[in-house]
């Protein structure tokens, strides 16, 4: 009889496991089904409508467009201070890119060689700085400076491309830094001076395709951000020199159609580059 009843026992603690497993089971599936939902409300449906507005000829009070069209494609195209404008981002983003990469290779290099490990503490302190500040304060405290310092500098392309360096430039640091932990650049350089490369050839020969991975994902990184910053074009050279994000900007406020295809004529281009780039990676690394 007190075997029946421990089996009885035994039995009902099994089906209350059983029971409470499947409770949270079912919370774990509710919970999921909210952040999806979240997620899809917050990211996917705007890019959505984003694509159905660029299409759409009219759309009032409707579910879908009332009438299908690809003007504002054809006018986009058409437009000569759109293509302008996106050649000026993607040289300043160029150009940022190869500065920054220039710049930190060779500090990353001096500091490996002279195994000093003060400056290498002082350079990623110095890199926190344009984290820790925002876009706008670090455009206005380069146009307040360089306005009383060097007025003829205000309002260049110049003073964007440095102060967009300055702002990319902790995304670079920190991805080269690890590409040079992970090679050992000053074994590497100690190894070619005792066989006799000259430094040069070093640099060249050794060092620049060794850090190959580090600086094709670190360049897309900063060319992404550059050339969708607005805050530091539209501070620094405004309307007196449009970037890609300002015409975007003033785009917005004349035809929502014309500015919906320029977004997403960007974004395609810029996955485009993203390929093209990723591809290059592949491609350099099997050779």
């Amino acid at each position: 009889m007190e075997n029946e009843n421990y089996m009885e026992i035994t039995l009902d603690n099994s089906e209350v496991k059983k029971w409470k497993l499947s409770v949270k089971t079912n919370y774990e599936k509710i919970l999921f089904y909210i952040v999806t939902g979240l997620f899809l409300i917050y990211t996917i449906f705007p890019v959505i409508s984003v694509v159905l507005f660029s299409v759409s000829g009219k759309w009032n009070m409707t579910l879908l467009p009332e009438v299908w069209s690809l003007s504002a494609y054809r006018e986009l195209f058409m437009n000569s201070l759109f293509w302008s404008s996106f050649a000026r981002s993607f040289l300043v983003s160029f150009l940022v890119v190869l500065m920054d990469i220039l710049i930190i290779t060779a500090a990353l290099l001096g500091v490996e060689l002279s195994g000093n490990k003060k400056m290498m503490t002082l350079l990623e302190t110095i890199s926190i700085i344009p984290v820790a500040l925002p876009g706008v304060v670090l455009a206005l405290s380069t146009v307040t400076f360089y306005g009383e310092t060097f007025p003829l500098l205000l309002g260049s392309p110049v003073l964007l491309i440095f102060s967009e360096a300055v702002f990319a430039f902790p995304s670079l640091l920190w991805s080269l830094k690890n590409t040079f932990m992970s090679i050992n650049a000053g074994v590497l350089y100690d190894a070619s001076c005792t066989l006799g490369v000259p430094t040069w050839k070093f640099i060249l020969k050794i060092l620049v395709p060794s850090l190959k991975k580090g600086m094709l994902t670190g360049g897309i990184m900063v060319f992404t951000t550059t050339f969708n910053n607005f805050a530091l074009a539209q501070l620094i050279v405004g309307s007196g020199w449009e970037t890609y994000q300002v015409f975007l900007n003033k785009l917005m406020r004349i035809d929502g159609h014309m500015a919906s295809a320029m977004v997403l004529t960007g974004t395609a281009m810029t996955f485009i580059l993203v390929a093209v780039c990723s591809l290059t990676g592949k491609i350099l690394k099997n050779q």
